[in-house]
């Protein structure tokens, strides 16, 4: 009987191992798939939209009107060292970004040996979705800044001697096949200049060039929600699918205007409509232009550049070489090398760097800054213009191009 009982309690023994194996494995299960669900809904959410890690066509190659000199024979020089520099803090453009940076990197037929993203930002959620995306390719890295307002100093830290850097604001949405390899291209044969900087939509002295080059057209923003059924979100990118604009007769964008309504367009106004009659007309040729605090301004140039995108017009923003003659210049991309960084000493100026490289450093050195106007990209919002562009489908429209020419298939 002895036998028999220590026999039974064997088996109940195995029995309570058993179900404590299974309640293991269905909490494990549900852990998972906790994790799961977390990591679909960060990386699938349109404010965290990210390429999808395909293998790019291997290809480096320039079509279309408007690139001024050749560059797509241009041979990467032996032993150079080019580094990504992107200062991170806004996942929704990020996302964009990061289809045309893994175009760019050395691995798809770029230039991009590594992108560095400077993280100046302490919402976790954010730095969580970088950490994915840094995971997900070889060629990223993730580096953590100390930072107080505008003092980008730190940033500049990671600079090497003999590598040139490419720095990049983190809501740069458009980027031209050929834009890096230019940048590059021009610095390495101009040693003279300090600073190479791409030619920028949507950044204020650019903007007055832009107007003045044709290149922005007459939009005003719809007033009203579109009917029930009519795209409103911006899931397709083209001007030719927007409506015309219609609204009072003689009305014009308030000086200062706020959004009609949250995912508002801007629409075509009739063939002829006088530019001067819209906001861009109140830009100017200076770093501090009425186009910097409007984001009115912004808008415009946005819808028109879709406008310009679709018809293959983009030569109607290029130029050649525009010297900013020790004036203040747009830092939204450039090209510099990390030795004209280290002798900067920029954290004995006032942290704010493209004052430092484009001012201080230019009148100390005597090299100057420029724009080369073949290399053309597009800048979402600055600081003053973000609340009234995030009311724009703009953003959308951006991810929706990215995604039909760009990102990884």
């Amino acid at each position: 009987m002895l036998a028999h009982g220590e026999l039974r309690l064997g088996g109940t023994g195995l029995r309570l191992k058993i179900q404590k194996l299974l309640v293991l494995i269905a909490v494990s299960c549900s852990l998972l798939l906790l994790w799961n669900a977390k990591n679909t809904a960060l990386t699938t959410s349109p404010r965290y939209h990210h390429a999808i890690a395909r293998p790019l066509p291997r290809y480096w190659s320039v079509t279309g009107q408007g690139a001024l000199e050749d560059v797509t024979d241009w041979v990467k020089p032996e032993g150079l060292r080019i580094v990504g520099l992107v200062f991170f803090g806004r996942p929704e453009s990020v996302g964009i970004l990061d289809c045309y940076l893994k175009r760019n990197l050395v691995s798809n037929g770029g230039l991009l040996d590594e992108v560095i993203f400077l993280a100046r930002t302490t919402t976790q959620e954010d730095l969580e979705w970088l950490d994915w995306l840094v995971a997900g390719e070889p060629a990223y890295t993730r580096i953590d800044l100390l930072f107080e307002g505008i003092d980008y100093a730190s940033a500049y830290d990671v600079a090497e001697n003999g590598t040139m850097y490419i720095k990049m604001d983190d809501d740069l949405v458009f980027m031209e096949d050929h834009a890096i390899a230019t940048l590059v291209k021009t610095k390495i044969e101009h040693p003279e200049y300090f600073v190479v900087a791409a030619n920028v939509v949507n950044q204020p002295s650019l903007s007055w060039m832009h107007f003045s080059l044709g290149a922005v057209h007459p939009y005003f923003p719809e007033l009203l929600p579109p009917p029930p059924g009519q795209n409103k979100t911006g899931s397709l990118w083209r001007a030719s699918e927007l409506p015309r604009w219609h609204g009072p007769v003689n009305w014009t964008v308030p000086h200062e205007f706020d959004p009609p309504f949250d995912g508002h367009r801007w629409l075509p106004l009739p063939k002829g409509y006088p530019l001067d009659n819209t906001p861009i007309a109140n830009t100017s040729f200076d770093a501090f232009s009425e186009s910097l605090w409007h984001w009115t301004h912004a808008a415009q140039q946005h819808y028109s550049f879709f406008e310009n995108l679709e018809k293959n017009e983009l030569w109607r923003y290029k130029f050649s070489m525009l010297d900013y003659n020790y004036r203040r210049m747009g830092i939204q991309m450039i090209a510099i090398w990390g030795d004209d960084i280290i002798a900067s000493d920029i954290h004995n100026g006032n942290g704010d760097d493209e004052y430092h490289f484009t001012e201080v450093m230019t009148e100390r050195t005597g090299r100057h800054a420029i724009v080369d106007g073949r290399a053309l990209v597009a800048h979402h919002s600055f600081l003053p213009q973000r609340s009234g562009m995030a009311a724009t489908d703009a953003l959308q429209r951006y991810r929706a191009y990215a995604l039909e020419n760009i990102c990884p298939r």
